[in-house]
């Protein structure tokens, strides 16, 4: 009995404790190098261990702990330093951008996805997570049309791609138009697939702008609820367990992230106390992408063939432009 307790407690450990290492290296060489980020060296250092060595099976465990709840757990934090007015305020003006960039996004990776003959089923993950939230979109609606694994597989490896991409190009181009750090944030939040990743390249261009990020990529992600009850009807087809399906999906790290900012608001939390918890979430943060980039498998990538990326790619930046002609 006593054996069993031992295997069970530290599953995640492991595979913690490696991004732990990679995350306080990449926090080290962000220091030395602010231009690139401790973010962006997260996910460099990641990739090119994914792709160099073997990775140890027993830290899998620890890199799907730390994409998924970490990820809830940093966000949540985030929430500690944003008042709820600021949070309503920069929400008001992005439901606009989010909707079109949305409907259009997941319209035309449709359309693109049938002029290059792919599965629609694999389009529309495409459309979904590049339009929504990324892999968490992926994930919540994949059993709602019957996608088979290797489809999921597909979809996710665009969208890690397309991640990445954005880390590189969007600060890039943010300096180039000398947009604000609200701005940008509201750019980044609306166009930037994954959550993790939107809120961290908010966070490369600034305080502020991670904020801002952070708060429209949650508003976004809300988007999904609507989208999986039309799914069925798009598609036609019924599937088991809906119900489940929709609790699973259901984004409760949002709600939680507006209950912590609520109790900012209101000046509950210590400022020590906020210091810490928003200190630690952008720790969190590096941990998360460090695990983003531990899952980029270049030779998977290359094994997609060049349809769905290209479908991808045309999402990516239909989404990108359309959110970036709002705010301009």
């Amino acid at each position: 009995m006593h054996q069993h307790s031992d295997i069970k407690l530290p599953k995640v450990t492991p595979g913690l404790l490696f991004i732990l290492l990679i995350s306080l290296i990449a926090k080290g060489l962000g220091t030395w190098f602010p231009l690139v980020g401790s973010l962006l060296f997260a996910i460099l250092i990641g990739v090119t261990l994914r792709n160099t060595t073997n990775l140890a099976a027993s830290w899998q465990a620890g890199i799907q702990f730390t994409l998924k709840r970490l990820l809830k757990v940093a966000i949540v934090f985030l929430g500690v330093g944003l008042s709820l007015l600021e949070i309503m305020k920069i929400g008001q003006s992005a439901v606009w951008i989010i909707f079109v960039s949305v409907v259009v996004g997941i319209s035309v990776t449709y359309v693109v996805g049938k002029l290059l003959g792919i599965n629609p089923r694999l389009s529309l993950l495409i459309g979904i997570g590049t339009s929504i939230c990324g892999a968490t979109a992926i994930s919540a609606v994949k059993g709602i049309i019957g996608a088979k694994e290797n489809e999921t597989a597909y979809a996710l490896s665009t969208i890690v791609f397309f991640n990445l991409v954005a880390f590189i190009t969007f600060p890039i181009i943010g300096h180039l138009l000398g947009l604000s750090q609200v701005s940008f944030g509201i750019w980044a939040g609306t166009a930037v697939h994954d959550t993790s990743s939107a809120v961290a390249v908010g966070y490369s261009y600034g305080d502020h702008a991670g904020e801002a990020a952070t708060t429209v990529k949650l508003a976004r992600t809300l988007f999904l609820i609507p989208v999986m009850f039309l799914l069925p009807f798009m598609l036609k087809s019924d599937t088991p367990s809906k119900g489940s399906t929709y609790r699973k999906a259901f984004p409760w790290f949002v709600l939680m992230f507006l209950g912590v900012s609520i109790l900012h608001t209101f000046g509950v939390i210590p400022d020590i106390m906020e210091g810490i918890l928003g200190s630690l979430s952008k720790f969190m943060i590096i941990m998360v992408m460090a695990a983003v980039g531990l899952q980029v498998s270049i030779k998977d990538l290359s094994k997609l063939g060049f349809k769905p990326l290209l479908t991808g790619l045309i999402a990516s930046i239909t989404c990108a432009v359309i959110s970036l002609l709002f705010i301009i």
